[in-house]
């Protein structure tokens, strides 16, 4: 599986455009701030084990992979969980096209024209840029229909779990039912998420994100500041695994809700930068 490279100072990344435009590497001075990439998922082409991946046409879950949109009901392939929704969106599980690749900057482009996956046209690009001390993967996805669809952009990235500390604000979680969809909200006091990953395994939904989110990690000489401008997130910290998830999206799963005009778009942006860890402690 081709793998291009980013350097920039002591930051190094890695990106596979055959595999769902997947990020595979993130670190400084040596220090990794996503999970990278092992040589067996690279191997195997697997995405789930990658350092992030995007998330396009829309995130997380579609309720027995099937949807209705005016007046029309659309069944989707493939069903790939245990409770057989779809899930993640097509962009993780296609080839993306290379438009540009200097030594800290890819442009990536994916085109969609409607399929059993997902029966909507839309193109897309994505662009990833390193500097010495962030990273910062953006999102567009244009609407190619000749009326207005659903049609939202947001990351999975994967991030160390030994020892690390999540924060972020919020104004509303939403536990998942048995069927991992979203149950009823719950409103945060206070508005304020804090743990520490390895006390609380979760898959929630979280809405009225501010748009920014802290990781630590216990004697490690950086931590990590999230931004984005979406306002949704979705946590995913699974009990005795390496690695968890913080994912920036636009919509709660299983809701289309994010609309895109013909020839307009929808955008997504994931800043991670890299900062002193007495910063974030």
């Amino acid at each position: 599986m081709g793998e291009l490279r980013l350097s920039a100072g002591t930051a190094r990344a890695g990106v596979a455009p055959a595999l769902g435009g997947s990020l595979t590497a993130w670190e400084i001075d040596g220090q990794p701030l996503l999970r990278a990439a092992s040589a067996d998922a690279l191997e195997r082409g697997d995405p789930l084990g990658m350092a992030s991946f995007p998330l396009i046409p829309w995130s997380n879950r579609i309720a027995d992979a099937r949807f209705d949109w005016v007046g029309e009901s659309h069944e989707l392939t493939p069903r790939c969980d245990m409770h057989a929704h779809a899930i993640h969106g097509t962009g993780w599980k296609t080839p993306w096209a290379v438009l540009a690749h200097d030594q800290a900057r890819i442009m990536l482009r994916l085109d969609h024209a409607g399929d059993a996956r997902w029966p909507f046209a839309f193109s897309a690009t994505q662009e990833i840029v390193l500097t010495p001390e962030s990273l910062t993967v953006t999102l567009i996805a244009r609407n190619l229909e000749d009326r207005p669809v659903p049609l939202a952009c947001g990351h999975h990235p994967y991030f160390p779990a030994a020892g690390a500390r999540l924060r972020f604000a919020a104004e509303r979680r939403w536990p998942p039912d048995t069927r991992m969809l979203p149950g009823a909200p719950v409103e945060i006091a206070a508005r304020q998420v804090d743990f520490a990953v390895a006390d609380r395994a979760l898959d929630c939904a979280f809405s009225g994100w501010d748009g920014s989110a802290t990781i630590a990690w216990p004697g490690r000489t950086r931590a990590l500041r999230i931004e984005s401008e979406v306002d949704h997130a979705v946590v995913y910290t699974p009990s005795g695994r390496d690695y968890f998830c913080f994912e920036p999206v636009a919509h709660l799963p299983n809701a289309l809700d994010v609309i895109v005009a013909p020839g307009e778009t929808h955008r997504a942006t994931m800043r991670l930068i890299a900062q002193p860890a007495s910063t974030n402690a």
